[in-house]
């Protein structure tokens, strides 16, 4: 009688078709979890800036406008009287009296704008260089009466010099002097319209 051998072959293993089912749902997840992600990144931004807005809006009874938020821009109009101000970062107002000199090579660091019923316009200009003081302060003392504005007046205390101008129907002050820091001259310009 004749002996069969057993042969020793491995045998191979087959996956149970759970795993496969298993790694496709946490694939799907996966990607569910991205994709829901993004989408509400989206809507959130959208609603929660309304939100936000209507919030402002329902308890101070003015207009508000954040879409330029990230920007650093916000407007608030006051529906009543028609006052407007523009909030904005790293850029002189559009409306900017043109004929009133600005530090060239200045950097905007902020500015402030606004306007009751399109009259009586007011702006506040924060700058910075890294120029001296009294090469700004020049500056202005040259060029401010080249450009027609007149000086009504200067102060100067504490490293800080104040020049009070006018032009027209528009009023204000232009102020340059040293950081707190020391490391740049700070300009400001505030002007209002009578």
């Amino acid at each position: 009688m004749a002996t069969k051998k057993a042969e020793n072959t491995p045998s191979k293993k087959s996956t149970n078709p759970l795993v496969f089912v298993g790694v496709g749902c946490l694939a799907l997840l996966v990607l569910l979890g991205i994709g829901g992600t993004l989408v509400m990144k989206f809507f959130a931004k959208n609603i929660g800036q309304d939100l936000v807005e209507k919030a402002i809006e329902s308890k101070t009874g003015v207009k508000t406008n954040i879409e330029d938020l990230e920007k650093g821009k916000m407007t608030f109009t006051d529906s009543k009287t028609g006052a407007t101000v523009d909030i904005g970062s790293n850029s002189v107002p559009e409306d900017f009296p043109k004929d009133f000199p600005l530090y060239k090579g200045a950097k905007v660091t902020s500015s402030l704008s606004g306007a009751q019923a399109g009259e009586n316009n007011g702006y506040w200009l924060t700058m910075s260089t890294l120029d001296a003081a009294d090469k700004v302060v020049s500056f202005y003392k040259t060029e401010l009466p080249k450009n027609g504005w007149t000086l009504e007046s200067t102060f100067a205390a504490n490293e800080m010099t104040n020049y009070g101008v006018s032009k027209g129907t528009w009023k204000g002050s232009v102020s340059a002097g040293k950081s707190d820091d020391q490391s740049e001259t700070q300009i400001i310009i505030i002007l209002g319209e009578e």
